[in-house]
C-alpha cells in the first residue's frame, strides 16, 4: 500500500514562508525610522538586503494595503495613510495623548525639547515629543531610536532595568562610539548607571550628538523597574553642569507626574 505524505512538512513549510514574509514587509517599513521621507526601490532593497525584485513584490503588496503609497511622479515609495490611523490609534491605547500637556510643561519650564521613550532591545523607542520653545533646540524625532548607552533616557532605562545594575549592560548589547565623548567601556557604563541609581536622574553629555545634552529620569514601576523614561536635550551651551539639577528637579516632576497616569501600565 502506497503511503501517503503526511500534511505536517507542507504546514510547517507554509509557516515558515509566511513569518518569513511578515519580517521583510516590517524591515521595509522600518527603513522610514531614521526620517526619510521617501525612498526609491533600489534603496529599499540596499537598505533590507532583499532582491530588487522581492521588495518590488512586498511592497506593491503594502501599497495595496495602504500601509505604503507610491508618488506616481517620482515613483518613490512613502508610509502609507493607513499608518497613520494605526498610528493614532495606538498612541490612544497607551494614553500618550494624556501625557502631551505633561511634556509640554516640561519644555516650557525648562526651555529644552522634552521626550517620553520606552525600551526595545538595545534601543530606546521616542514615542512621544514636545518642542522646546527656543529657535536653538534639539529634537528627538518621534518613532526614532537611540542606542541605550548613548542616550539620558537609555541610560535612565538601564540603571532601572534590573535590581543589579552589573546585570544591567549584557555582554551583548552594542557600545557603538558616536562621539568621543560615548561611553564604550562596558566597566564605565556600569559605574555611571550605579551613579545615576544614587542621584536618581542620568545625563547624556554629548555621548550621541556633539554638542547635545540629555538629562533624564526613569518612571518606574511597583517593582522598581523602569517602564519607560521621560527626559529632556538641548545644545550644551545652555545645559551646563550648574543648571543640570535644576533642569533634573523639572525632569523628576514631571517622571511625578507621568507615573499617576495609565500610560506608565501600557508601555
Amino acid at each position: 500500500m502506497p503511503v501517503r505524505p503526511t500534511e505536517a512538512p507542507d504546514s510547517a513549510e507554509r509557516s515558515r514562508t509566511g513569518a518569513q514574509a511578515v519580517e521583510r514587509a516590517m524591515a521595509i517599513l522600518r527603513c522610514f525610522e531614521d526620517g526619510d521621507d521617501d525612498l526609491g526601490i533600489s534603496e529599499i532593497a540596499k537598505r533590507t538586503g532583499l532582491r530588487v525584485s522581492t521588495a518590488h513584490r512586498i511592497v506593491r503588496a503594502l501599497c495595496g494595503g495602504g500601509l505604503m503609497d507610491q508618488d506616481r511622479r517620482s515613483d518613490r515609495y512613502r508610509l502609507g495613510r493607513t499608518l497613520v490611523l494605526l498610528g493614532q490609534r495606538a498612541a490612544a491605547q497607551l494614553g500618550l495623548e494624556a501625557a502631551r500637556p505633561v511634556l509640554e510643561q516640561l519644555a516650557a519650564a525648562t526651555g529644552e525639547s522634552a521626550s517620553l521613550g520606552t525600551r526595545q532591545g538595545d534601543e530606546v523607542v521616542v514615542v512621544l515629543v514636545a518642542s522646546s520653545p527656543q529657535r536653538l533646540r534639539f529634537d528627538h524625532e518621534q518613532g526614532g531610536r537611540i542606542g541605550l548607552h548613548a542616550s539620558a533616557m537609555g541610560k535612565a532605562l538601564l540603571a532601572y532595568a534590573t535590581r543589579d545594575v552589573e546585570r544591567s549592560v549584557s555582554g551583548s548589547m552594542p557600545l557603538t562610539r558616536y562621539t568621543e565623548h560615548t561611553v564604550t567601556d562596558r566597566a564605565a557604563l556600569v559605574a555611571e548607571l550605579t551613579q545615576i541609581r544614587e542621584r536618581g536622574y542620568a545625563v547624556n553629555d554629548q555621548g550621541r550628538f556633539e554638542g547635545v545634552v540629555g538629562i533624564a529620569v526613569p518612571l518606574v514601576g511597583r517593582d522598581g523597574l523602569a517602564r519607560a523614561a521621560v527626559g529632556v536635550q538641548g545644545p550644551s551651551t545652555r545645559l551646563t553642569p550648574d543648571v543640570v539639577p535644576r533642569v533634573a528637579a523639572e525632569v523628576q516632576g514631571a517622571a511625578e507626574q507621568l507615573a499617576t497616569l495609565p500610560v506608565l501600565d501600557r508601555l
